[in-house]
């Protein structure tokens, strides 16, 4: 007799077969049947897999023409936090990144033409002493120098390929490449740092609504914790009583997107108390998520 993958058979009191099916101690009657070398036959345990995974595969796919507009990006884990990095070394350390292989992480200056670290300095456009002190935090963990001279950045940090988790649910944040680059260049370097700070906070930021919350991977929006503006100051070190200058620094922060301006991140309150506030990041800069329309609606980045 042959058996099917995930059931138990046994014969009951009136001599007939059942089946029982192991990860639920489901018990179904059976069929008896003559069939053809090579037919395929899927239990119902198998047909609603195989329906999930179809449902999951449109979703994907869905998700992917939605935000087809977003253009090339690089994974990062929403794990990441850089905890042993300054912020403005992540902010450099990111934009880095958008000048990576795909496959391997060799930076290239440009398609054929490697990056050395001599070009660092030019490239983010900072000081060589500043250069010093970058590398000196970013290497060898985050980034290496082999003995030619090229650089790679880690390929398990900073992720240009193909994800190869087919059919699971990816924990991972997508940095959009042009996004990085028009903000990084159009925001001055004394601000390097506040951008920073919410790279930093990757564990925080909502995978689908892209607003700062204690539960990233929630969907349902009415089921989401949000990280008010004064929990996010005590995590990542701000004095509260500086909360006006920190709003005006975050509201200068804008960029170009299809001709407007838009910010980096959204500030929404009440009007009541500001350190209520809640937080979202620009799906320009970083999404991974089924409609970045949707979150640009709720955080109003546009500025007119």
């Amino acid at each position: 007799m042959s058996k099917m993958q995930g059931y138990d058979y046994f014969t009951d009191d009136s001599g007939s077969t059942k089946a029982v099916q192991v990860a639920t101690g489901e018990v179904t009657d059976t069929v008896w049947m003559c069939l053809p070398i090579g037919t395929q036959i899927r239990t119902p345990e198998e047909i609603v897999a195989q329906a999930e995974y179809l449902k999951l595969k449109e979703r994907n796919e869905l998700r992917r023409l939605s935000n087809k507009d977003l253009g090339k990006f690089f994974f990062v884990s929403n794990e990441e936090d850089f905890n042993d990095l300054l912020p403005q070394t992540v902010t450099r350390l990111i934009y880095l990144n958008t000048y990576t292989h795909f496959g391997d992480n060799k930076l290239m200056l440009t398609e054929r033409t490697p990056m050395k670290r001599k070009d660092l300095a030019k490239i983010l456009g900072v000081s060589k002493a500043v250069i010093t002190k970058f590398w000196k935090e970013v290497s060898p963990k985050y980034i290496q120098e082999q003995d030619d001279g090229l650089i790679f950045t880690n390929t398990d940090i900073f992720i240009k390929r193909k994800l190869n988790q087919r059919g699971k649910y990816n924990p991972y944040q997508k940095f959009y490449i042009n996004g990085i680059r028009t903000l990084y260049k159009a925001t001055n370097i004394s601000n390097h740092k506040h951008l920073g700070y919410i790279f930093k906070m990757l564990p925080f930021i909502n995978l689908e609504y892209n607003v700062l919350c204690k539960n990233p991977t929630e969907k349902d929006l009415d089921k989401i914790e949000l990280l008010s503006l004064a929990e996010f100051c005590d995590i990542i070190g701000y004095n509260i009583s500086q909360l006006n200058r920190l709003l005006n620094i975050y509201k200068s922060i804008k960029f170009n997107v299809n001709g407007k301006q838009e910010i980096f991140c959204a500030f929404a309150y009440s009007g009541l108390n500001r350190k209520t506030s809640r937080i979202f990041v620009n799906p320009h800069i970083l999404y991974n998520g089924t409609n970045y329309n949707r979150v640009k609606v709720l955080g109003a980045f546009c500025q007119e």
